[in-house]
């Protein structure tokens, strides 16, 4: 055997005993204090934070014709109920890319007036602040996206004049070569 093959069972039977060794020291009760389990927190997510990532998760993949049917019963139901449900489900579906009825601004204008609906709770807080960063940020970028693309239009005005500055003394040139003789 050579003694790489021997390393790797060396290293193979270390890697076991250390396995069977975590395995064996969870396996003794503990006598003092709460179990291990209970002080470590619940990264398990339940609640209205878990119900919009599967309500995301159930319209992102349809079609635009049931898009747009959920987007209008959305905006039925949060002219119904101005819950804080309704309201993430509305402005889930505003900011989906790719839709007729998308609208950042709406969104934004949405999340704003969330925070000033009496009573709200902090359930959805964090989503609603991950929701206006996000969206401010978008706006940000698309803001420099449109600055950089009227630029981009100007210097193409500014070549193109150029262009046409370099070829008018092209052909006064060739005029000029011509009439020499």
């Amino acid at each position: 055997m050579s003694r790489v093959h021997q390393r790797f069972r060396l290293l193979l039977a270390v890697v076991f005993v250390m396995f069977a060794g975590l395995a064996a020291c969870s396996a003794v009760p503990q006598e003092n204090g709460p179990p291990i389990e209970s002080s470590l927190p619940d990264l398990a997510v339940a609640g209205p934070m878990d119900d919009m990532m599967q309500y995301y998760d159930s319209v992102h993949r349809r079609s635009p014709a049931e898009l747009g049917r959920a987007y209008d019963k959305a905006k039925q139901n949060f002219a119904k109920n101005k819950s804080e449900a309704n309201r993430a489900r509305l402005v889930l579906l505003l900011t989906l890319p790719n839709t007729s009825f998308r609208d950042v601004n709406s969104a934004l204008q949405l999340l704003s007036e969330w925070q000033r609906v009496p009573g709200a709770t902090t359930d959805l807080q964090s989503f609603r602040n991950l929701m206006v960063n996000l969206l401010t940020e978008q706006q940000k970028l698309s803001q420099s996206v449109e600055d950089l693309a009227q630029k981009l239009k100007e210097e193409q005005k500014r070549v193109d004049t150029l262009q046409s500055q370099i070829d008018a003394i092209k052909n006064m040139e060739k005029t000029l070569i011509f009439r020499e003789p």
